[in-house]
């Protein structure tokens, strides 16, 4: 069956919502409570969308053999997983997820247990859901489904802008709280390695000193103000990609005493 271009976008989109319903229902039953997962903020998965159009233009023809249509899924869709996790850890150089704790797991992009997973899920998409899913597209009015593909189309690219925008700022501010960091630790190293040991017989023989330990301690402060302002300005955008990928290592949630006890732990 050849299906044709309009018919293909839609089924995108449509198989892209299903799948995000897929991980919220999934997520739900693992931590007990609604999380927004996908890489975008909107109700979509373009990775399933993707997933699924590429079996049924590659497969849908020999949906008839069970053996061949449940192979060929394992194959397509394993494949796929493995690319975007691969690309998207090259362009944003982080691990969006890592099966690294799986059996039979390559790299942590894909493991034997998800991929049999998608091959079964993806029998039951081509044998049960796809037909209705056909005859939800052929029902719907060829001007209607333009229009609606238009509105997802212009959805879709936004949420993409925004999101990658949103990431960006959070690996600036990632930098940024390293500086931070760094800076603190010099000043650790300082106060440690030259005044903590003598700063009482110090202070009372030399007044540089006493001015030293005061800029020293002013400065240190301006750095616990700027790293508090970091932190509290995360947007929602933010936020919900650290929900959505709580294993994501771009994560800025530390506390500022915590960062204080490692940069003394790094000292010593």
């Amino acid at each position: 069956m050849i299906f044709s271009a309009y018919q293909v976008i839609f089924f995108f989109f449509i198989y892209a919502f299903l799948g995000w319903c897929t991980e919220v229902i999934y997520a739900a039953v693992n931590s007990g409570k609604f999380v927004n997962r996908g890489f975008l903020n909107g109700p979509y998965c373009p990775i399933y969308g993707f997933g699924v159009v590429a079996v049924v233009l590659c497969i849908y023809p020999i949906k008839d053999n069970l053996p061949a249509l449940f192979f060929g899924s394992v194959i397509l869709t394993t494949l796929l997983e493995f690319i975007t996790g691969f690309v998207l850890e090259k362009i944003f150089n982080e691990k969006w997820w890592d099966y690294s704790d799986e059996h039979f797991n390559i790299k942590g992009y894909i493991c034997l247990k998800f991929s049999l997973m998608w091959g079964l899920a993806c029998i039951i998409v081509i044998r049960v859901i796809h037909p209705l899913i056909i005859k939800f597209v052929d029902f719907v009015p060829h001007i209607v489904g333009i229009i609606i593909i238009s509105i997802l189309s212009a959805g879709i690219l936004s949420d993409i802008i925004i999101t990658v925008f949103a990431i960006m700022k959070i690996k600036k501010n990632i930098r940024l709280i390293q500086s931070i960091s760094d800076e603190m630790k010099n000043i650790s190293d300082f106060t440690g390695e030259k005044i903590y040991d003598k700063v009482n017989t110090l202070m009372e023989k030399n007044e540089e000193y006493k001015e030293k330990i005061s800029e020293t301690h002013q400065h240190l402060e301006e750095l616990k103000e700027k790293y508090k302002s970091i932190i509290e300005s995360k947007g929602i955008v933010n936020r919900r990609i650290e929900n959505a990928f709580p294993k994501l290592k771009i994560n800025t949630r530390k506390s500022l005493r915590e960062l204080i006890e490692e940069i003394k732990s790094n000292r010593e």
